[in-house]
């Protein structure tokens, strides 16, 4: 599924998720109490990993179909986050919209999801053509965090992706993280859902905290996973902590990061973050660049049972036209 910003701005132009509505969000999973969840097994996790990519496809499939607006309408959360250029309601902002002519298509190559198939991410790549029968002329990664509802369905919690030159090669199969595959087939942990997602926004403070004081370089290696998935746009998606730190080198300067919500697995081994972020390069006094950033966690044995960035998302939000005279 192709992120709006970038999905959409071609057809339309894919906030109340602030941190205490995720807190009473995440909390509810399990109880208005927020009793603390116990799961002895976890879901099949093939068959929970293949009902997710195939929501992604039917998604996509109804935007061929129905038009990119009332696909989305379709598929996304009540409380669903995208961003228009900043984080806000998707639903109540493509109420106000009209859909336009063209295809947005876009195909899940890579994915995970939770111990308790309650939470999950796809991501692939997109394209845009305004004559369905014409040629493509934009490309990029689209990056979807799903949550299954109480009725067993799927719908899409936040959208978002980068722009980046069109795939070499036709899209595979969806592939998982590497690492995760030992944790196949593992039990959840036992959490007390709000809680955890506080531990899990403390955590991204701690990552934003790092990089600002000791460099985005620094944050690479206290807080990524060894197989983390990178998204930024202009380049093709990067995999691995060896590359997470070849584009922190490329990029000194700092990096300021402010975290506006998230929402965690009940079974306490996924949750995702989102936020806005500033960078300023070396010896500016001021930052050159606001954008956007999306972070998915995971809490696994490969991950040694602590929080880590699975998947970094980084999107500049563009800047606002010049008003004329």
């Amino acid at each position: 599924m192709a992120a709006w910003l970038v999905r959409v701005n071609f057809v339309l132009v894919k906030r109340p998720s602030i941190t205490a509505i995720c807190l009473l969000l995440a909390s509810a999973v399990c109880s208005a109490l927020a009793v603390t969840c116990s799961w002895e097994e976890s879901p099949e996790y093939e068959t929970v990993l293949n009902s997710l990519v195939e929501s992604e496809r039917a998604f996509a499939r109804a935007a061929a179909d129905l038009g990119t607006r009332s696909a989305f309408l379709a598929y996304l959360a009540d409380d669903a986050v995208l961003f228009r250029p900043r984080a806000l309601n998707g639903r109540q902002f493509l109420q106000t919209q009209q859909d336009r002519p063209g295809l947005l298509s876009w195909e899940p190559v890579y994915a995970d999801v939770s111990a308790a198939g309650d939470l999950g991410y796809t991501t692939g790549p997109w394209s845009y053509k305004p004559d369905p029968a014409g040629d493509p002329i934009a490309h990029g990664h689209y990056f979807s965090v799903w949550k299954k509802l109480p009725d067993g369905s799927w719908k899409v919690a936040i959208d978002h992706g980068i722009y980046n030159p069109p795939p070499a090669e036709p899209a595979g199969p969806p592939r998982t993280p590497q690492l995760h595959r030992a944790d196949r087939g593992r039990a959840g942990r036992e959490i007390e859902p709000g809680a955890e997602l506080q531990r899990v926004l403390d955590k991204d403070r701690a990552f934003a905290a790092a990089a600002e004081s000791q460099g985005a370089l620094q944050s690479v290696n206290a807080f990524v996973t060894a197989d983390v998935y990178i998204l930024r746009n202009d380049i093709d998606p990067r995999t691995g902590i060896e590359e997470a730190r070849v584009l922190a080198a490329e990029r000194p300067g700092k990096l300021t990061c402010s975290v506006l919500g998230g929402e965690v697995a009940r079974s306490g081994d996924l949750a995702f973050t989102y936020g806005e972020y500033q960078y300023t390069p070396p010896r500016a006094e001021a930052p050159s660049e606001l954008g956007n950033y999306v972070r998915v966690w995971r809490n696994s044995p490969s991950t040694g049972g602590i929080w880590r960035v699975a998947v970094d998302l980084l999107s500049p939000v563009p800047p606002a036209p010049e008003a004329e005279e």
